[in-house]
């Protein structure tokens, strides 16, 4: 009965490995390097392995055969199954030969394809009537080895007294001994135990199946390169026949095999006899369903070709439409491939860069406007990280000598597969906004002026009243050394005031051109000063100024004048509206670092909103009644051309703190003496 068992368990697994040869023929041999391997084996597993006067046993043949295919070079080593799974989890050894899988195991070694299909049975003395199988264990003193499947599977049956060993051998010492009711474990190993010595006839298998059993190849965890080849080899094994042969040897005496090869002879007959007929059947059959297939992929190929013409005009409407688009967009819009040529022009593009349709195809850098805006972004935008440079601004001079105020855009060009093969290029005229942008900043700017002049009236008025008071008394006094020295040092000092207010007001009210140069800021900051000292105190408020000696910055004066003034006047606004509390300050200090200077305008206003700081610098965004939103835009612009930075900061009833911040450079002789 065990060899019917064998017979049945080898053409399960024979069977099993079989189905997986077709769809693992096309796998690429993975090479293994050079190295000899470490297989450890369990002595104490026969027939799988026996230790006589050399090393045998089925899976030690099984496996040479593997190693001689795949040209592995091993070493095999003895080790109970408790050892070699520590050696494996350490990396000590390198693979365990006939090990069933285990989830616990599965979590340090890969397991090959199965090199055996066995069962679990139990084994009891032939005499013994009262065990019928494994719910009839109960109270009695079960032999099984530690660390196997059966073992996890008694242990959760409950009344069951079992001695744990080492290896399959111990435990049928025991039942043999007299030591154990019953023996759970491999029937192969059983049925060799016996037949070894001589007591087959003593130990009957009350059930030859309580678990299956599949015997593989344990391998280093992550060593899927040497699975790899364990498992090409195994299936060679088994697909030439050879697997067989050393099955029957070991497992099947010659009568049996001779039953067998007479069953599988008829078998393989009587499915060619049948296959011929079937052949036949089907061959009639073909051929009256053949034309009927005919006609219907006739009908298909009809329908897939109506399909196509459609798909083909609704390609080229695409085109055509992407084409007016680009055509009639009125910004500039270039494609630039990744060999830096130019793959698609519109016509605005050709218009604003005064270019031909032949520069299609050549590099970018041949055009000087394109060379000036792309030669540092392209690489940038090409290196995958999908960077972009959006509203990016150039004043570019035409051949008419025109300048013109440039916007553009770079961002990347993606394929079907969202990889980058190219940048988008698009560019508009933005003269006309600029235009008007001055334009407003300067009706803004004569309201301030306004303001100003009003608020230095009555300080103008001051020292020309000392003036002519001095002047009417020359006539009386002239002789008097003391009016000669009072008149020589009041006047100039008076004529030197009026000077500067009256230059501060020139300057600011001069036409905007830009002209960067070192000055020193200080010097801008004063004049800025002055020109407020009245104005501040004539509204009950109180200017609090802190500057260093000398910084310098490179940068347009008049436009930092203008950004200062504008702060300084939103300042007082701003206080105009806390009118009750007249112990309010405006402060205009000056705070120098390492490599930056930083201009502070603080007021004690009513302060500024989280939601008002986001939009502060939005055109036309105003709190004002009367605002007209383009100062702080405007004003973020000027610092922004001279390299500078602004930031707002201030909480709701707390006041508001505007800061700029400029690079310091060294300054000049000239800008040293301002």
């Amino acid at each position: 009965m065990w060899k019917a068992v064998s017979m049945l368990l080898l053409a399960l697994g024979l069977a099993f490995s079989f189905s997986y040869v077709k769809a693992e023929e096309d796998l690429h041999h993975i090479p293994v390097t050079e190295q000899e391997f470490i297989v450890a084996y369990d002595p104490d597993l026969p027939p799988l392995h026996m230790e006589n006067e050399n090393l045998d046993g089925f899976s030690i043949e099984i496996f040479n055969e593997v190693a001689e295919r795949t040209g592995l070079r091993i070493q095999y080593i003895p080790m109970s199954k408790e050892e070699s799974l520590e050696a494996i989890r350490e990396r000590e050894i390198d693979m365990i030969l006939s090990i069933n899988f285990s989830e616990q195991d599965a979590e340090f070694m890969e397991f090959s394809e199965s090199i055996l299909s066995s069962s679990v049975g139990l084994v009891v003395p032939a005499e013994e009537e009262n065990i019928e199988g494994i719910t009839s264990l109960s109270g009695q003193v079960t032999a099984l080895q530690r660390e196997t499947i059966e073992y996890g599977f008694l242990r959760n049956v409950q009344g069951i007294r079992y001695q744990a060993t080492s290896n399959q051998v111990t435990g049928l010492e025991l039942l043999v001994s007299g030591r154990a009711d019953a023996f759970v474990g491999n029937v192969l190993t059983a049925e060799h135990f016996f037949e070894e010595r001589d007591l087959i006839e003593n130990y009957q298998v009350v059930n030859n199946y309580v678990l299956p059993v599949e015997f593989s190849v344990g391998v280093q965890g992550e060593h899927y390169q040497l699975l790899h080849t364990i498992n090409r080899g195994i299936r060679e094994v088994k697909s030439d026949g050879t697997y067989t042969q050393i099955y029957e040897n070991w497992f099947v005496d010659e009568e049996e095999q001779l039953i067998s090869q007479l069953w599988r002879a008829l078998q393989i007959t009587g499915v060619l006899f049948l296959a011929i007929i079937i052949l036949l059947l089907l061959g009639v059959r073909w051929n009256r369903q053949l034309k009927r297939e005919v006609d219907k992929k006739t009908r298909v190929l009809n329908r897939l070709n109506q399909s196509l013409q459609y798909q083909v005009e609704q390609t080229k409407n695409s085109t055509e439409f992407q084409r007016q688009i680009l055509n009639s967009s009125p910004r500039g819009i270039i494609t630039i491939n990744d060999n830096r040529e130019v793959t698609t022009i519109n016509p605005k593009a050709i218009h604003l860069l005064e270019a031909d349709e032949d520069i299609k195809g050549k590099r970018f850098e041949e055009h000087p406007l394109l060379k000036k805006l792309l030669e540092g972004k392209y690489a940038q935008v090409m290196k995958g990280e999908g960077r972009q440079f959006l509203g990016q601004e150039t004043i570019w001079t035409n051949s008419q000598n025109e300048s013109l105020y440039l916007r553009y855009y770079v961002y990347p060009l993606y394929n079907f597969a969202s990889e980058i093969t190219g940048i988008i290029f698009a560019i508009e005229d933005n003269t006309a906004e600029q235009m008007v942008r001055q334009q407003m900043f300067e009706q803004e700017k004569n309201q301030a002026l306004s303001r100003v002049v009003a608020g230095i009236a009555h300080e103008i008025r001051n020292p020309l009243s000392s003036i002519k008071t001095f002047v009417e008394l020359i006539p009386k006094k002239f002789q008097s050394e003391r009016f000669q020295k009072q008149i020589t040092t009041h006047v100039p000092r008076e004529i030197d005031r009026l000077n500067q207010l009256i230059e501060g007001l020139i300057d600011y009210a001069r036409p905007k051109t830009q002209s960067v140069e070192v000055v020193n800021l200080i010097s801008i900051v004063k004049d800025c000063a002055i020109l407020f000292e009245r104005t501040v105190n004539n509204k009950g408020f109180n200017l609090e100024t802190d500057w260093p000696e000398q910084v310098c910055v490179k940068a347009d004066p008049d436009q930092l004048k203008q950004v200062i003034i504008n702060l300084m006047i939103n300042g007082l606004d701003a206080m105009e509206e806390r009118k009750d509390d007249n112990t309010l300050s405006l402060q205009l200090t000056v705070k120098k670092g390492p490599s930056s200077v930083f201009v502070i305008v603080k007021d004690e206003g009513p302060g500024i909103t989280e939601e008002a700081k986001k939009k502060v610098f939005e055109p036309f965004y105003t709190t004002k009644a009367k605002g007209t939103g383009l100062g702080l835009s405007i004003a973020q612009q000027y610092v922004k051309e001279n390299h500078g930075k602004l930031r707002i900061d201030g909480v709701k009833d707390k006041g508001t703190k505007v800061e700029l911040e400029f690079p310091i450079v060294p300054c000049r002789r000239e800008a040293s003496k301002e």
